[in-house]
């Protein structure tokens, strides 16, 4: 399938739970919606705040940024599976790069926007991947995401 035609059923995904695309459930679902997918990309939205990760004193710690971006991972490959007609892959994070915050917590109730744009991708199903978190216009974190995904069975 060419990369405009997967785009094209990927986006059929936008508005959908994030759920749909990953073995995820809560508290460790974080994510709550797909935003918007491509061949190539992801963005999904996550509310700040889940009780796992809260910290009383400060909000959710920005560590946890690291998760989002991973679990926006999974919903892409989730999706691509799923336009094929498989299930979900089984996802290892393999390693962070360079991940930077300007903030020390996120603000729990707070909506932002995770993305993750591949940057390769191979037959063994090694990945890496570009990350960001938002909030609204300002880039707040990003990452880069080593990931192996393993088809089950």
């Amino acid at each position: 399938m060419s990369d405009t035609a997967l785009t094209t059923a990927l986006r059929a995904f936008a508005g959908m739970d994030a759920r749909a695309f990953v073995p995820h459930r809560e508290p460790m679902l974080l994510l709550n919606t797909v935003v918007d997918i491509g061949a190539a990309f992801a963005v999904c939205e996550w509310r700040a705040g889940n009780s796992l990760f809260l910290d009383p004193h400060g909000g959710v710690p920005a560590y946890t940024g690291i998760e989002t971006m991973a679990q926006c991972i999974a919903v892409h490959a989730g999706a691509r599976a799923r336009v094929q007609g498989l299930e979900p892959p089984m996802g290892l994070l393999l390693g962070t790069r360079r991940f930077e915050s300007s903030l020390g917590y996120f603000e729990p109730g707070r909506i932002y926007l995770v993305r993750c744009d591949a940057l390769f991708r191979d037959e063994q199903g090694m990945s890496s991947f570009a990350c960001e978190l938002r909030d609204g216009d300002s880039r707040i974190a990003s990452a880069r995401l080593a990931v192996l995904e393993r088809m089950p069975g």
